[in-house]
């Protein structure tokens, strides 16, 4: 199985020991707009849908050609022919997550990660994960260790 793999990511993660798969009910808030997980996952999966079912033109004739799905499907290579089995996109944003049974917003950043297959396009898998920033936790003893150097 070959899978193509284009990384559109804005921002290093490197915290995979908190990753947080997203619930349906999970809500999303990106910028000024809120999604409930599932409702972010259906407008990510009709876009992609919608764009990948558009022709791509013919440059000297301008009559419509194959699909930007066809056009990734199959490789040329010289005389060797590969065809796609997977393209996956991922792309990593800003965010905050407000999750059943928590206490309020997080913050953090959302992995959002799209598997085309190529057998059927309308079977796209849209994985949603959350990745939290992690929270500094208060210890009184820091106040102490202040006191102490204040004083000397």
């Amino acid at each position: 199985m070959v899978v193509a793999q284009y990384k559109l990511t804005s921002f290093d993660i490197d915290m995979s020991d908190k990753i947080i798969p997203l619930d349906c009910d999970d809500v999303v808030l990106l910028g000024n707009d809120t999604f409930k997980a599932s409702r972010l996952k259906e407008l990510v999966d009709k876009q992609i849908r919608q764009r990948l079912h558009r022709c791509v033109y013919e440059s000297n004739s301008l009559e419509p050609g194959v699909s930007i799905f066809e056009l990734f499907n199959l490789i040329s290579l010289s005389e060797h022919h590969i065809k796609l089995r997977e393209i996956q996109y991922k792309y990593v944003i800003n965010c905050q997550v407000l999750r059943i049974g928590s206490q309020g917003w997080q913050k953090g950043k959302l992995n959002i990660e799209v598997c085309i297959l190529s057998l059927d396009p309308n079977l796209n898998q849209i994985y949603l994960e959350f990745y939290p920033e992690e929270a500094i936790e208060y210890d009184p003893i820091f106040d102490d260790i202040c006191k102490i150097i204040a004083e000397n």
